[in-house]
């Protein structure tokens, strides 16, 4: 049974000297470049699924002797000294971690199941793609991060049984499709905004381009477009939205209940309005039991929960939540929508300068902490341009 506030506590950590995570049903990690976020990220998925870590490592050929070359085969190469055995601290529900007795389980590694994890969907997913296909594991550098990899992998999994079994489009998804993912996987409102604001009337398709299949966009008759002429926005969430697709599968949903799923930065390459659609996806997400971790430097991420937590709090009808997506009151999405009004959602701005994790979950524009009331630096500039132009406009009178 997965503890209702898991909490993770890391000092000394690469970047990081302070941090004291207890996860939400939604837990949000903000902060600027190179404060944290992915290698907090990175060190939940190894602590909660070390075994499967290590085993697939060993069965790609991967060997090392102390912690130290553990980190860098699961960090990425140049991450070695980050977890350092003199001054790192590390605990994950109150018992302490330590990295070489995480690599240390190799020999027990081999079948133990996965019950608690899901999904990572890295910041650099674009580059999963060669040949309009997803690479396999061993395509990479050795030194290339363990996320990156298995992401990769797993995807190519995923598309290959899917294309195998359907000859249709694998998004969107439609009426009657006999697929590996059940026809109502997932709602009008995830898949009409995805649709409207990303694929604009192409579908995402497979074909066989000599004796390989790749991914290519199409609409109607018209010549399909392989991966590297998409724009940058389908490119970036295409490997996001195809590797959600099964955990949306209502067999797999009913295993999803305190399974984790982490994405870092979905707004990558999207447009505003590409933003929403995805943040209605993760809504749906959380719907179907998952617990949910995000990164993200999109100011549009923080406007929906603070919006989530002022509904909340004044016990609103879900159609409102609807309203923010400008989507109808259909019972699928009203299940999103009531389920969000839920959660509980918490926010974690990293401050590089102080080294440390603050706990800004409220949002509050009025907090006393300019971290909070500027949502992580989010905000900063918006403000800053409006003051100084207050102020161009104050001293021409």
């Amino acid at each position: 049974m997965v503890d209702k506030a898991p909490r993770l506590k890391a000092s000394q950590l690469g970047p990081i000297q302070a941090a004291d995570i207890t996860f939400g049903d939604l837990t949000v990690l903000l902060g600027p470049q190179a404060s944290g976020k992915s290698l907090l990220l990175q060190t939940l998925r190894l602590i909660l699924d070390a075994p499967h870590v290590v085993q697939r490592l060993t069965l790609e050929g991967y060997e090392w002797d102390d912690a130290r070359g553990f980190a860098g085969a699961f960090y990425g190469e140049g991450m070695e000294a980050l977890w350092s055995p003199a001054s790192t601290r590390v605990s994950w529900q109150g018992r302490a971690v330590s990295l070489s007795a995480l690599a240390k389980t190799k020999s027990a590694a081999i079948g133990v199941p996965r019950p608690t994890w899901r999904l990572y969907v890295p910041a650099h997913r674009a580059i999963t793609f060669r040949n309009s296909w997803p690479r396999h594991f061993g395509d990479y550098s050795v030194g290339d991060p363990f996320v990156l990899r298995e992401f990769s992998d797993e995807l190519r999994t995923v598309i290959a049984i899917q294309s195998r079994r359907q000859r249709n489009a694998l998004f969107p998804l439609s009426v009657g499709q006999q697929s590996l993912f059940s026809d109502f996987a997932m709602s009008i409102g995830a898949q009409r905004l995805l649709e409207t604001s990303v694929y604009g009337g192409f579908q995402l398709k497979h074909e066989r381009h000599g004796l390989q299949k790749r991914l290519v966009l199409q609409q109607g008759a018209d010549s399909p477009l392989p991966f590297l002429v998409w724009s940058t926005g389908q490119r970036e969430l295409s490997p996001l939205l195809l590797s959600c697709l099964p955990l949306l599968d209502p067999e797999h949903a009913r295993e999803a209940v305190g399974t984790w799923v982490v994405m870092e930065e979905p707004e990558m390459g999207l447009h505003p309005r590409a933003i929403v659609a995805v943040l209605f996806l993760l809504l749906e997400l959380l719907a179907k039991g998952y617990r949910i971790c995000v990164s993200t430097h999109s100011p549009h991420v923080l406007d929906l929960l603070w919006a989530l937590r002022v509904l909340a709090e004044k016990n609103a009808d879900p159609a409102w939540v609807l309203r923010l997506f400008d989507l109808e009151p259909e019972p699928d999405n009203l299940a999103v929508a009531k389920s969000a009004l839920a959660k509980t959602i918490k926010v974690y701005y990293l401050d590089r300068q102080e080294a440390k994790a603050i706990d800004v979950s409220r949002l509050d524009p009025d907090s006393p902490n300019v971290h909070e009331t500027s949502w992580g630096g989010l905000t900063e500039w918006s403000t800053k341009t409006a003051d100084v132009i207050a102020d161009f406009v104050a001293n021409q009178a």
